[in-house]
C-alpha cells in the first residue's frame, strides 16, 4: 500500500501540478506539494516545472473570463505532455507513493 497520495493537476497560477491527497501525505508535505521537494530526478521537475508554465499560457491573463487562447490543437498536445509527465511522475516516485490523476 502507499505511503502517500498525491492528486494531479494543473491550477491556474498556482505554480504546483501535485496536491496532497490525504490528511497524511498532507502532514508530510503539506498541501501543495513542490516537485523538487519529492524524491524525483531533476529532469521530472523540471519537466513539471515546464508543463506547469505552458498551463498558464492557456487563459488570458488580461481577460481572464475569456475563452482560453489554445486551440483545440494546443489543448490535445498538453494533455499528452501532462500524460508522459505522469506517467514518470509515476515511474520515478514508485511504490511508495499513489498518485491520482484528477485533471
Amino acid at each position: 500500500m502507499p505511503l502517500l497520495r498525491l492528486r494531479f493537476f494543473f491550477d491556474t497560477g498556482s505554480g504546483i501540478c501535485l496536491w496532497a491527497g490525504d490528511a497524511a501525505t498532507e502532514e508530510r508535505c503539506g498541501l501543495a506539494v513542490e516537485a523538487q521537494d519529492l524524491p524525483l530526478p531533476p529532469e521530472v521537475v523540471a519537466e513539471a516545472e515546464r508543463l506547469i508554465d505552458l498551463w498558464d499560457t492557456g487563459i488570458d491573463w488580461n481577460n481572464p473570463g475569456e475563452p482560453s487562447p489554445w486551440t483545440a490543437e494546443d489543448e490535445q498536445d498538453f494533455q499528452a505532455q501532462a500524460d508522459a509527465l505522469l506517467g514518470r511522475l509515476r515511474a520515478a516516485l514508485g511504490p511508495d507513493f499513489e498518485v491520482v490523476d484528477e485533471r
